[in-house]
């Protein structure tokens, strides 16, 4: 079993090699800690001719995630940043083994460990990488009418920095401590890689499940939390959030 990666979130390096704007990520740095896209179940040719199973060689089950742009890869000596693809070959985990068959065709974000370039006829992609969590990709539609939509702005708030924002998602006897405006802006706006909402989903009545990353000056965050909600007046506003993993 490959050692999981149990280390720190760290922002994608942008590169202008191959195309301008494209995300290169640098596996020094155990990059990318995470990546959305369509999941597709695929049959490998492997030994020994890694070419073709219907000419002979072994057939082997994997994964592919198609981007919906495309990246590079540095940090590496088997990694050309100039070299732009599209596709991820994904490699199942014991944990993520059914998740993944249930998911397949449907766009999903995946969390990573031990991120690899094609060395091998095994690996039939630039980029290998082993999946440790995975869940289903947001569809905004799916949150029209509901209190996710102020969960999610909340969450964008915090993103930006905007400590003020993010107050007004909160039911007014909770804005104070670390939920006060000032604090949050302090916070959050101070982060050496701002906050990124992973994913978010129903988890019981009138309660959402967060997924996020960030990295402050003194620790790194790959985190969950159970948010509540409650209707006042017609409008949805937070009136707990639970952290999950200390952060």
């Amino acid at each position: 079993m490959p050692r999981l990666f149990v280390g720190a979130f760290a922002s994608a390096l942008l590169l202008a090699a191959g195309s301008a704007g494209a995300a290169c990520f640098d596996l020094s740095k155990s990059e990318p800690h995470s990546l959305t896209g369509l999941l597709s179940h695929r049959i490998f040719p492997g030994p020994p001719g890694f070419q073709d199973v219907r000419r002979g060689d072994t057939p082997e089950p994997g994964y592919l995630l198609q981007l919906p742009e495309a990246i590079c890869l540095t940090g590496d000596e088997f990694a050309d940043p100039a070299t732009m693809f599209s596709e991820v070959q994904l490699v199942e985990t014991d944990k993520t083994a059914s998740a993944m068959r249930a998911l397949a065709d449907r766009n999903v974000t995946v969390e990573l460990t031990q991120p690899i370039p094609a060395m091998t006829g095994h690996h039939h992609r630039p980029l290998v990488a082993w999946v440790t969590d995975i869940v289903a990709a947001d569809d905004p539609t799916a949150e029209y009418g509901t209190a996710a939509t102020t969960v999610r702005a909340f969450y964008d708030a915090l993103a930006a920095g905007n400590g003020g924002e993010a107050a007004d998602f909160i039911v007014p006897e909770r804005r104070k401590g670390p939920f006060s405006p000032d604090e949050m802006t302090r916070f959050y706006g101070g982060l050496v890689a701002p906050l990124k909402l992973l994913s978010l989903e129903p988890s019981g009545p009138d309660a959402y499940l967060v997924r996020y990353q960030f990295a402050s000056r003194a620790r790194a965050c790959n985190g969950r939390a159970i948010v509540k909600t409650v209707n006042r007046g017609g409008s949805n506003l937070i009136v707990n959030i639970q952290a999950l993993d200390g952060c």
